[in-house]
């Protein structure tokens, strides 16, 4: 009887989006109740989508405990990523204008190379949003986003991470998206620990 209610406010949570910005993706019994128990699902469509999806992107989505300035907080820590996330070997803030950030970062993408140094341009919609382009680098193309949206209690949120990385030459798309599928869970497993170890630690 408990889980049917946590679904069923989880599902009216859908419905209404968070602020006048882009609406929680649609989500099937099955799928919540995968997130419920701890699964970072991916989807098959971005939450600013709403005609055929884009298929560069891979987008996931999970649960995470802990508060939303505290999630929010820990995504945006690009001065500490490297501390933990796993495949962040680097990263810095360069450049810091309001809610605009300049920053670089090497991380592990896969292909012959492996490694690869980069700038990114983040805009950040605060507690809201964190979109994210290409300004530079080894890569030919990265653009992507954070989300976070209302969980189905008050103990945490749902947060959606969609990324379109291109390697260019070095690793075909085929490749790269197949070990993005395995990576970006690993990267919101890591964000959860982070949340929790901060949120612990206050």
């Amino acid at each position: 009887m408990q889980l049917r209610f946590s679904i069923s406010l989880f599902l009216v949570a859908w419905i209404a989006p968070l602020a006048a910005e882009d609406s929680p993706p649609p989500l099937e019994e099955a799928q919540t109740k995968r997130l419920a128990a701890g699964e970072c699902l991916v989807l098959e469509r971005r939450p600013d989508e709403f005609g055929d999806p884009d298929v560069r992107f891979v987008t996931t989505a999970r649960l995470i405990k802990g508060t939303r300035e505290t999630i929010w907080e820990v995504i945006n820590d690009k001065d500490h990523a490297a501390e933990f996330l796993d495949g962040v070997l680097e990263s810095k803030v360069l450049k810091r204008e309001g809610n605009r950030l300049l920053v670089e970062q090497r991380t592990h993408v896969g292909g012959p190379k492996g490694a690869y140094r980069y700038r990114l341009i983040h805009e950040l919609t605060p507690m809201i949003r964190a979109t994210f382009t290409y300004a530079g680098g080894e890569l030919s193309d990265v653009i992507g986003a954070w989300w976070i949206f209302e969980g189905p209690d008050a103990g945490g949120c749902l947060v959606v991470y969609s990324v379109h990385i291109d390697a260019g030459f070095f690793a075909p798309q085929a490749i790269v998206k197949a070990g993005m599928k395995k990576t970006m869970p690993r990267t919101m497993a890591a964000i959860a620990k982070e949340v929790a170890r901060r949120d612990a630690s206050r």
